[in-house]
C-alpha cells in the first residue's frame, strides 16, 4: 500500500513538470535603462587666496613709520611702510640743481647761436665758428638730458622709500618694527587678497582618467568651521602632474564671492567621478531574486525563455532596487518568475519602459 501511494504521488509530480514545461509561462516585464554610477570620495582641501605675497621694501633703509598692523584691510595702492629718506632727498635735491645749472648753460649755447646765424647768412662770420657754437649746443642739450634723467631716477629711488600695497587685501603677518634696517630681500609684511578664493584638493592618482576625460566634475564643499551650507560646485581645474611622494595631484576650486570661508581654512570635499563599467538600473523589488548563498539575481526574457542573469545590489527602497550588471535595454521578468528557472518559456503579457512602474 505504501509503494503504490510512493507511486501516484511520483506520476503526479511528473504530470505537473510535464505540464508546466509545455505550457508557456505568463510574466510581466520592464525595460531595463542603464544609468553610469558615479564614485564619490570624500577629501579634506585648503582654502588659498589668489594673491599670498610676502612683501620686501623696493630700497634699503631704516624703517621710519609703519601705517599698518596684522589683520588690518587695506586698499591697492596704499602707503603700508616708509623708509627714512632724508639721504635719498638729499641726492634728488643736488641733482636738481644740476639740471637747472644744465638747463642754464643750454639756453646760453642755444642763444650765442642764434645770435651769429643772421651774420652767417651775411658772411660776415666765419664758418668754422657757426660749428664751434652748433658742437657746444649739442653738447650742452645732451647734459641737460643726462640731468633730466638723473632728476627722474632720484624722484624714483625717494618714491621707493614707501611700500604700497599691490592688491587690495588684508596684513596677515608684520615682520618688522620701527628703526630696524630693512634691505630688499627682508620680508617685511605679508599680504593676503580677500577676493578670488581657491579651495586645493589632491586627487589619488587613479582617479585621473577619469577626470581628466570628463569635461565637468560636481564637488560639493562642506566648510569645516562655518554655518554655511554645502556648496554645489565644480572642478575648475586640475594639474596633470603627480606628486612622487604621494600619488595624488592637485585640483582646483573656484569660490564664490558670498563665502564665508577666508584663506587658510579647511574644507570637507566631495568629488563625483564617473565611473566606467559601472551601469546600474532601477527595478521593482518583485524582479529580484534572492538566493540562499546571499547572492542575486533577476531573469531576462530572450528569445521567448527566461534566462537568469546574476547581479549586485547596490540600494533598495520600497518598492524598487537598484542593480548592477543588467545588460542595457534587457526585456526583465517583474512579476510571474516564482517558479521559473533558466530556460522556461515565458509568454509576456505587458512589457513598460523602467521608471514607469
Amino acid at each position: 500500500m505504501h509503494t503504490f501511494i510512493v507511486k501516484v504521488l511520483m506520476f503526479t509530480l511528473a504530470l505537473i513538470s510535464f505540464h508546466l514545461s509545455a505550457a508557456a509561462q505568463d510574466v510581466n516585464t520592464v525595460i531595463a535603462k542603464q544609468q553610469t554610477s558615479n564614485l564619490e570620495i570624500a577629501l579634506s582641501g585648503s582654502v588659498q587666496a589668489f594673491n599670498d605675497a610676502q612683501l620686501t621694501s623696493l630700497e634699503s633703509g631704516v624703517v621710519k613709520s609703519i601705517y599698518v598692523d596684522a589683520g588690518d584691510k587695506v586698499k591697492a595702492g596704499q602707503v603700508l611702510l616708509s623708509l627714512d629718506d632724508s639721504l635719498a632727498k638729499i641726492q634728488l635735491d643736488q641733482a636738481k640743481a644740476v639740471y637747472q645749472s644744465a638747463k642754464v648753460k643750454y639756453n646760453e649755447d642755444l642763444r650765442l647761436l642764434n645770435e651769429i646765424s643772421q651774420l652767417t647768412k651775411q658772411e660776415v662770420v666765419a664758418k668754422t665758428l657757426v660749428s664751434q657754437r652748433q658742437s657746444n649746443l649739442a653738447n650742452s642739450e645732451a647734459l641737460l638730458t643726462q640731468a633730466k634723467a638723473t632728476v627722474r631716477l632720484q624722484q624714483e629711488i625717494v618714491k621707493r622709500h614707501q611700500l604700497l600695497a599691490p592688491f587690495a587685501g588684508t596684513i596677515a603677518k608684520r615682520n618688522v618694527d620701527i628703526g630696524e634696517w630693512v634691505s630688499q630681500q627682508s620680508q617685511v609684511l605679508q599680504l593676503v587678497s580677500d577676493n578670488n578664493l581657491r579651495l586645493f584638493i589632491n586627487i589619488p592618482q587613479e582617479y585621473y582618467q577619469a577626470i581628466k576625460n570628463t569635461t565637468s566634475i560636481p564637488a560639493i564643499v562642506t566648510p569645516d568651521v562655518t554655518s554655511q551650507k554645502p556648496l554645489s560646485l565644480s572642478l575648475a581645474q586640475y594639474i596633470n602632474v603627480s606628486n612622487p611622494t604621494s600619488r595624488t595631484f592637485r585640483a582646483r576650486i573656484d569660490l564664490p564671492q558670498s563665502t564665508e570661508l577666508v584663506a587658510g581654512m579647511s574644507a570637507n570635499v566631495k568629488v563625483s567621478i564617473p565611473r566606467a563599467n559601472a551601469s546600474q538600473v532601477n527595478l521593482p523589488k518583485s524582479a529580484l531574486k534572492r538566493h540562499a548563498d546571499n547572492s542575486y539575481s533577476v531573469y531576462a526574457v530572450e528569445n521567448g525563455k527566461a534566462k537568469r542573469i546574476g547581479v549586485k545590489l547596490l540600494k533598495t527602497d520600497l518598492d524598487t532596487v537598484v542593480v548592477q550588471g543588467v545588460p542595457d535595454k534587457s526585456n526583465i521578468i517583474v512579476s510571474g518568475n516564482d517558479l521559473l528557472t533558466e530556460g522556461t518559456q515565458v509568454n509576456v503579457l505587458t512589457s513598460t519602459s523602467e521608471g514607469k512602474y
